[in-house]
Protein backbone atom coordinates (compact mmCIF):
# COMPACT_ATOMS: atom_id res chain seq x y z
CA UNK A 1 0.00 0.00 0.00
CA UNK A 2 1.39 3.24 -1.21
CA UNK A 3 -0.42 6.22 0.01
CA UNK A 4 -0.02 10.23 -0.60
CA UNK A 5 -0.68 11.97 3.03
CA UNK A 6 -1.92 15.55 2.48
CA UNK A 7 -1.80 17.25 5.46
CA UNK A 8 -0.93 21.39 6.94
CA UNK A 9 0.04 19.80 10.18
CA UNK A 10 2.90 18.12 10.67
CA UNK A 11 5.77 18.09 12.87
CA UNK A 12 7.89 21.11 13.18
CA UNK A 13 4.17 22.76 13.01
CA UNK A 14 3.13 22.65 17.14
CA UNK A 15 -0.03 21.67 18.35
CA UNK A 16 -2.18 18.29 19.02
CA UNK A 17 -3.29 18.00 15.14
CA UNK A 18 0.56 17.64 14.44
CA UNK A 19 1.32 15.66 16.84
CA UNK A 20 -1.50 13.07 15.57
CA UNK A 21 -0.97 13.15 12.45
CA UNK A 22 3.00 12.30 13.04
CA UNK A 23 1.92 9.56 15.37
CA UNK A 24 -0.49 8.00 13.13
CA UNK A 25 1.84 8.06 10.07
CA UNK A 26 4.80 6.71 12.36
CA UNK A 27 3.16 3.95 13.39
CA UNK A 28 1.94 2.94 10.04
CA UNK A 29 5.09 2.95 8.42
CA UNK A 30 6.52 0.83 11.28
CA UNK A 31 3.90 -1.76 10.21
CA UNK A 32 5.33 -1.74 6.87
CA UNK A 33 2.66 0.98 4.72
CA UNK A 34 4.19 3.33 2.72
CA UNK A 35 3.60 7.01 2.98
CA UNK A 36 4.77 9.97 1.07
CA UNK A 37 3.01 12.78 3.31
CA UNK A 38 2.96 16.46 2.05
CA UNK A 39 3.15 19.28 4.18
CA UNK A 40 1.37 21.88 3.38
CA UNK A 41 2.82 24.83 4.94
CA UNK A 42 6.86 25.38 4.36
CA UNK A 43 8.18 28.19 3.92
CA UNK A 44 10.23 28.93 0.82
CA UNK A 45 9.52 28.89 -3.03
CA UNK A 46 10.59 25.46 -4.25
CA UNK A 47 8.95 22.18 -3.21
CA UNK A 48 11.51 19.82 -1.62
CA UNK A 49 11.53 16.49 -0.51
CA UNK A 50 13.46 14.41 2.02
CA UNK A 51 13.93 10.55 2.45
CA UNK A 52 12.23 8.77 5.03
CA UNK A 53 11.87 5.02 6.41
CA UNK A 54 9.07 4.21 3.89
CA UNK A 55 8.11 7.23 2.52
CA UNK A 56 9.55 10.56 2.10
CA UNK A 57 8.49 14.28 3.12
CA UNK A 58 7.73 16.30 0.64
CA UNK A 59 7.57 19.67 1.77
CA UNK A 60 5.51 22.61 0.07
CA UNK A 61 5.23 25.80 0.25
CA UNK A 62 2.07 27.80 1.30
CA UNK A 63 0.65 30.40 0.29
CA UNK A 64 -2.80 32.73 -0.66
CA UNK A 65 -3.18 31.54 -4.14
CA UNK A 66 -4.25 27.55 -2.93
CA UNK A 67 -4.84 27.16 -7.08
CA UNK A 68 -0.64 27.58 -7.35
CA UNK A 69 0.26 25.61 -4.91
CA UNK A 70 -1.84 22.75 -5.75
CA UNK A 71 -1.02 22.73 -9.40
CA UNK A 72 2.82 23.23 -8.99
CA UNK A 73 2.68 20.14 -6.39
CA UNK A 74 0.36 18.42 -8.95
CA UNK A 75 3.61 18.98 -11.20
CA UNK A 76 5.72 18.05 -8.78
CA UNK A 77 4.23 14.52 -7.82
CA UNK A 78 3.69 13.66 -11.86
CA UNK A 79 7.25 14.90 -12.72
CA UNK A 80 8.50 11.34 -14.54
CA UNK A 81 11.86 11.39 -12.46
CA UNK A 82 10.21 10.82 -9.78
CA UNK A 83 7.05 10.03 -9.96
CA UNK A 84 5.14 7.37 -7.58
CA UNK A 85 2.36 5.24 -8.51
CA UNK A 86 -0.07 5.76 -5.08
CA UNK A 87 -3.07 3.46 -4.12
CA UNK A 88 -4.62 5.99 -1.78
CA UNK A 89 -4.64 9.80 -0.96
CA UNK A 90 -5.46 10.88 2.23
CA UNK A 91 -6.60 14.41 3.01
CA UNK A 92 -5.61 15.00 7.20
CA UNK A 93 -8.29 17.49 7.54
CA UNK A 94 -7.09 21.45 7.41
CA UNK A 95 -8.27 23.92 4.31
CA UNK A 96 -5.76 22.57 1.63
CA UNK A 97 -5.91 18.96 1.99
CA UNK A 98 -9.87 18.61 1.36
CA UNK A 99 -9.92 21.04 -1.53
CA UNK A 100 -7.48 18.71 -3.17
CA UNK A 101 -8.33 15.45 -2.35
CA UNK A 102 -11.21 15.10 -4.80
CA UNK A 103 -8.84 16.92 -7.72
CA UNK A 104 -5.67 14.69 -6.97
CA UNK A 105 -8.04 11.57 -6.47
CA UNK A 106 -9.41 11.68 -9.85
CA UNK A 107 -5.77 13.06 -11.87
CA UNK A 108 -3.94 10.22 -9.68
CA UNK A 109 -6.49 7.63 -10.26
CA UNK A 110 -6.69 6.06 -6.54
CA UNK A 111 -9.20 5.25 -3.56
CA UNK A 112 -9.24 8.26 -0.58
CA UNK A 113 -9.88 9.07 2.52
CA UNK A 114 -10.28 12.47 4.38
CA UNK A 115 -9.85 12.35 7.97
CA UNK A 116 -12.17 15.26 9.89
CA UNK A 117 -9.84 17.02 12.02
CA UNK A 118 -10.02 19.91 14.13
CA UNK A 119 -12.54 22.80 13.19
CA UNK A 120 -12.75 20.91 9.24
CA UNK A 121 -16.87 20.26 10.37
CA UNK A 122 -17.54 22.01 13.54
CA UNK A 123 -16.69 25.70 11.77
CA UNK A 124 -16.60 24.62 8.51
CA UNK A 125 -20.50 23.71 7.74
CA UNK A 126 -21.17 27.18 8.97
CA UNK A 127 -18.64 29.07 6.35
CA UNK A 128 -20.55 28.54 2.67
CA UNK A 129 -17.31 28.01 0.85
CA UNK A 130 -15.80 25.62 3.04
CA UNK A 131 -19.08 23.79 3.07
CA UNK A 132 -19.25 23.27 -0.76
CA UNK A 133 -16.03 22.05 -0.21
CA UNK A 134 -16.15 19.81 2.25
CA UNK A 135 -19.17 18.12 0.42
CA UNK A 136 -17.05 17.43 -2.34
CA UNK A 137 -14.53 15.90 -0.28
CA UNK A 138 -17.09 13.90 1.34
CA UNK A 139 -18.71 12.76 -2.08
CA UNK A 140 -15.12 11.52 -3.38
CA UNK A 141 -14.23 9.87 -0.19
CA UNK A 142 -14.12 5.92 -0.56
CA UNK A 143 -13.87 6.18 3.48
CA UNK A 144 -14.29 9.31 5.89
CA UNK A 145 -12.83 8.75 9.30
CA UNK A 146 -13.91 10.44 12.18
CA UNK A 147 -12.68 10.83 15.62
CA UNK A 148 -16.02 10.35 17.91
CA UNK A 149 -19.70 8.79 17.73
CA UNK A 150 -21.00 11.99 18.36
CA UNK A 151 -19.19 13.59 14.97
CA UNK A 152 -20.52 10.21 13.16
CA UNK A 153 -23.77 11.23 14.10
CA UNK A 154 -23.81 15.31 12.92
CA UNK A 155 -21.59 14.26 9.63
CA UNK A 156 -24.40 11.13 8.87
CA UNK A 157 -27.42 13.68 9.38
CA UNK A 158 -25.98 16.17 6.95
CA UNK A 159 -24.24 13.78 4.74
CA UNK A 160 -25.92 10.90 4.58
CA UNK A 161 -24.66 9.21 1.79
CA UNK A 162 -20.88 9.45 3.27
CA UNK A 163 -19.48 6.62 3.94
CA UNK A 164 -18.50 6.90 7.96
CA UNK A 165 -15.74 5.25 10.61
CA UNK A 166 -14.88 5.83 13.68
CA UNK A 167 -11.44 5.38 14.61
CA UNK A 168 -10.34 6.90 17.82
CA UNK A 169 -7.20 8.48 18.75
CA UNK A 170 -4.64 6.80 20.64
CA UNK A 171 -2.14 7.16 22.78
CA UNK A 172 1.29 5.30 23.43
CA UNK A 173 1.06 3.99 26.81
CA UNK A 174 5.00 2.61 26.82
CA UNK A 175 6.37 5.28 26.18
CA UNK A 176 4.11 8.24 28.08
CA UNK A 177 5.09 7.85 31.43
CA UNK A 178 6.40 10.10 34.24
CA UNK A 179 9.65 8.72 35.57
CA UNK A 180 11.15 9.79 39.38
CA UNK A 181 12.71 13.01 38.06
CA UNK A 182 9.46 14.39 37.25
CA UNK A 183 7.63 13.76 39.78
CA UNK A 184 10.39 15.38 41.94
CA UNK A 185 10.71 17.99 39.50
CA UNK A 186 6.50 18.35 39.84
CA UNK A 187 7.09 18.58 43.40
CA UNK A 188 9.57 21.06 44.03
CA UNK A 189 7.84 23.40 41.51
CA UNK A 190 4.86 23.18 43.33
CA UNK A 191 6.07 23.50 46.82
CA UNK A 192 8.01 27.11 45.36
CA UNK A 193 4.80 28.59 43.54
CA UNK A 194 1.77 26.66 44.30
CA UNK A 195 2.93 25.53 48.03
CA UNK A 196 -0.26 26.52 49.61
CA UNK A 197 -3.58 24.24 49.76
CA UNK A 198 -5.06 25.51 47.04
CA UNK A 199 -6.19 22.63 44.28
CA UNK A 200 -4.52 23.59 40.80
CA UNK A 201 -5.97 22.73 37.49
CA UNK A 202 -4.08 22.48 34.60
CA UNK A 203 -5.13 24.43 31.28
CA UNK A 204 -2.82 22.79 28.56
CA UNK A 205 -3.00 23.40 24.67
CA UNK A 206 -4.04 26.21 22.49
CA UNK A 207 -5.75 28.62 24.68
CA UNK A 208 -8.59 30.05 22.82
CA UNK A 209 -12.16 31.31 22.53
CA UNK A 210 -13.34 27.60 21.64
CA UNK A 211 -11.76 25.62 24.04
CA UNK A 212 -13.72 27.46 26.54
CA UNK A 213 -10.99 28.63 29.06
CA UNK A 214 -12.66 32.25 29.85
CA UNK A 215 -16.51 30.54 30.25
CA UNK A 216 -14.97 28.15 32.57
CA UNK A 217 -12.52 30.62 34.66
CA UNK A 218 -15.72 32.60 34.83
CA UNK A 219 -17.48 30.24 36.26
CA UNK A 220 -14.76 29.38 39.19
CA UNK A 221 -15.07 33.12 40.02
CA UNK A 222 -19.20 32.92 39.80
CA UNK A 223 -18.94 29.75 41.86
CA UNK A 224 -17.12 31.53 44.97
CA UNK A 225 -14.12 28.64 44.30
CA UNK A 226 -11.66 31.34 43.53
CA UNK A 227 -9.55 31.05 46.54
CA UNK A 228 -10.08 27.23 46.13
CA UNK A 229 -8.16 26.60 43.07
CA UNK A 230 -5.05 27.75 41.22
CA UNK A 231 -4.88 27.64 37.46
CA UNK A 232 -1.41 26.25 35.68
CA UNK A 233 -1.76 27.66 32.16
CA UNK A 234 0.35 25.84 29.19
CA UNK A 235 0.47 27.00 26.13
CA UNK A 236 -0.06 29.39 22.99
CA UNK A 237 -3.09 32.22 24.08
CA UNK A 238 -5.17 33.65 21.72
CA UNK A 239 -4.93 37.28 22.05
CA UNK A 240 -8.48 38.10 23.33
CA UNK A 241 -8.43 35.39 26.14
CA UNK A 242 -5.18 37.25 27.32
CA UNK A 243 -6.88 40.38 28.02
CA UNK A 244 -9.55 38.49 29.54
CA UNK A 245 -7.00 37.03 32.24
CA UNK A 246 -5.20 40.05 32.59
CA UNK A 247 -8.05 41.60 33.38
CA UNK A 248 -8.62 39.50 35.99
CA UNK A 249 -5.54 39.07 37.22
CA UNK A 250 -6.03 40.12 40.82
CA UNK A 251 -8.85 37.99 41.10
CA UNK A 252 -7.94 34.51 40.07
CA UNK A 253 -4.41 32.88 41.34
CA UNK A 254 -3.09 32.18 37.40
CA UNK A 255 0.61 30.83 36.53
CA UNK A 256 1.11 30.77 32.98
CA UNK A 257 3.76 29.09 30.51
CA UNK A 258 5.02 28.92 27.23
CA UNK A 259 3.75 26.25 25.13
CA UNK A 260 5.81 23.16 25.83
CA UNK A 261 6.44 19.92 24.08
CA UNK A 262 4.43 17.23 24.85
CA UNK A 263 7.47 15.40 26.58
CA UNK A 264 8.17 18.46 28.65
CA UNK A 265 4.98 18.44 30.03
CA UNK A 266 5.91 15.26 31.59
CA UNK A 267 7.18 16.89 34.54
CA UNK A 268 3.83 19.82 34.64
CA UNK A 269 1.42 16.98 34.32
CA UNK A 270 2.00 15.70 38.00
CA UNK A 271 2.18 18.85 39.60
CA UNK A 272 -1.88 18.71 38.84
CA UNK A 273 -4.49 17.83 40.72
CA UNK A 274 -6.81 18.12 37.60
CA UNK A 275 -6.61 18.92 33.84
CA UNK A 276 -9.55 21.14 32.32
CA UNK A 277 -10.87 20.73 29.12
CA UNK A 278 -13.75 23.14 28.82
CA UNK A 279 -14.54 23.16 25.08
CA UNK A 280 -17.18 24.58 23.82
CA UNK A 281 -17.10 22.20 20.63
CA UNK A 282 -13.83 19.81 20.08
CA UNK A 283 -12.36 16.45 18.42
CA UNK A 284 -10.21 14.15 20.61
CA UNK A 285 -8.11 15.84 22.67
CA UNK A 286 -4.72 14.56 22.94
CA UNK A 287 -4.56 16.45 26.56
CA UNK A 288 -7.39 14.47 27.57
CA UNK A 289 -5.59 11.21 26.61
CA UNK A 290 -1.98 12.63 28.15
CA UNK A 291 -3.20 13.80 31.46
CA UNK A 292 -5.80 10.56 32.07
CA UNK A 293 -2.73 8.28 31.14
CA UNK A 294 -0.99 9.89 34.15
CA UNK A 295 -3.86 9.36 36.24
CA UNK A 296 -5.07 12.84 36.44
CA UNK A 297 -8.58 13.11 36.91
CA UNK A 298 -9.78 15.58 34.15
CA UNK A 299 -12.74 18.11 34.38
CA UNK A 300 -14.21 18.93 30.92
CA UNK A 301 -17.15 19.45 28.86
CA UNK A 302 -19.21 16.80 27.54
CA UNK A 303 -18.25 17.33 23.88
CA UNK A 304 -16.78 15.28 20.74
CA UNK A 305 -14.65 12.47 22.03
CA UNK A 306 -14.34 13.89 25.31
CA UNK A 307 -17.73 12.55 25.89
CA UNK A 308 -16.54 9.30 25.24
CA UNK A 309 -13.74 8.47 26.90
CA UNK A 310 -14.80 9.89 30.00
CA UNK A 311 -17.08 6.81 31.30
CA UNK A 312 -20.18 7.23 33.24
CA UNK A 313 -18.57 6.86 36.61
CA UNK A 314 -16.55 10.36 35.72
CA UNK A 315 -19.47 12.23 34.64
CA UNK A 316 -19.89 14.33 37.61
CA UNK A 317 -16.66 16.13 36.73
CA UNK A 318 -17.69 17.00 33.05
CA UNK A 319 -20.80 19.30 32.15
CA UNK A 320 -22.54 20.24 28.95
CA UNK A 321 -20.62 22.51 26.87
CA UNK A 322 -21.30 25.99 27.61
CA UNK A 323 -23.76 25.42 30.55
CA UNK A 324 -22.74 27.53 33.71
CA UNK A 325 -24.59 25.90 36.02
CA UNK A 326 -23.51 22.32 34.82
CA UNK A 327 -20.07 23.70 35.31
CA UNK A 328 -20.34 25.25 38.36
CA UNK A 329 -21.89 21.83 39.80
CA UNK A 330 -18.70 20.06 38.21
CA UNK A 331 -16.22 22.68 39.96
CA UNK A 332 -18.01 22.15 43.42
CA UNK A 333 -17.70 18.44 43.24
CA UNK A 334 -14.02 18.75 42.06
CA UNK A 335 -13.58 20.90 45.39
CA UNK A 336 -15.21 18.26 47.38
CA UNK A 337 -13.16 15.53 47.02
CA UNK A 338 -10.94 13.94 49.25
CA UNK A 339 -7.15 13.25 48.00
CA UNK A 340 -7.79 9.47 48.09
CA UNK A 341 -11.42 10.33 46.12
CA UNK A 342 -9.21 12.30 43.49
CA UNK A 343 -6.62 9.70 43.19
CA UNK A 344 -9.09 6.80 42.70
CA UNK A 345 -10.67 9.08 39.89
CA UNK A 346 -7.63 9.15 38.13
CA UNK A 347 -6.94 5.71 38.27
CA UNK A 348 -9.91 4.40 36.89
CA UNK A 349 -9.42 6.89 34.03
CA UNK A 350 -5.93 5.69 33.39
CA UNK A 351 -6.99 2.00 33.07
CA UNK A 352 -9.84 2.75 31.16
CA UNK A 353 -7.44 5.07 28.47
CA UNK A 354 -4.84 2.43 28.22
CA UNK A 355 -7.40 -0.72 27.45
CA UNK A 356 -9.31 1.13 25.17
CA UNK A 357 -7.52 4.12 23.63
CA UNK A 358 -4.08 2.98 23.40
CA UNK A 359 -1.92 3.60 19.69
CA UNK A 360 -1.93 -0.14 18.86
CA UNK A 361 -5.74 0.06 18.91
CA UNK A 362 -5.67 3.26 16.55
CA UNK A 363 -2.81 1.81 13.94
CA UNK A 364 -4.71 -1.35 14.19
CA UNK A 365 -8.17 -0.16 12.51
CA UNK A 366 -6.54 2.20 9.97
CA UNK A 367 -4.55 -0.88 8.86
CA UNK A 368 -7.41 -2.75 8.46
CA UNK A 369 -9.69 0.31 6.77
CA UNK A 370 -6.25 0.96 4.14
CA UNK A 371 -6.34 -3.01 3.83
CA UNK A 372 -10.25 -2.86 2.68
CA UNK A 373 -9.49 -0.34 0.12
CA UNK A 374 -6.37 -2.73 -1.07
CA UNK A 375 -7.60 -6.13 -1.54
CA UNK A 376 -4.63 -8.33 -2.41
Amino acid sequence: MHILWLTENYPPRRGGMAQACDRIVSNLRQAGTNIDVVSLNSSGQLIKSVQQQNGRLILAPASDNPGHVLNCLFNYLEDPGGRQQYDCVVAFGGYLPILALPVFKSWLGTRAVTMLRGNDFDLGVFMPQRRAMLADALKASDVTCVLSGDLYKKVAKLYPEAKLQVIANGIDNTGWRCDGSDYQAAAAWRQQHAGDDRLLIGIIGQLKEKKGVTFFLENVVRAGLHDRFRFLLIGDVETQVQEWLDARAEKLAIIQMPFLDRFELLRWYPACDFVALPSHYDGMPNVLLEAGALGIPVIAARTGGINEVLKQSQHALTFWPGNSENCREALWHAAGLKPEERTKTGETLKKHITENFNSACETSRYLELFNSLNPQ
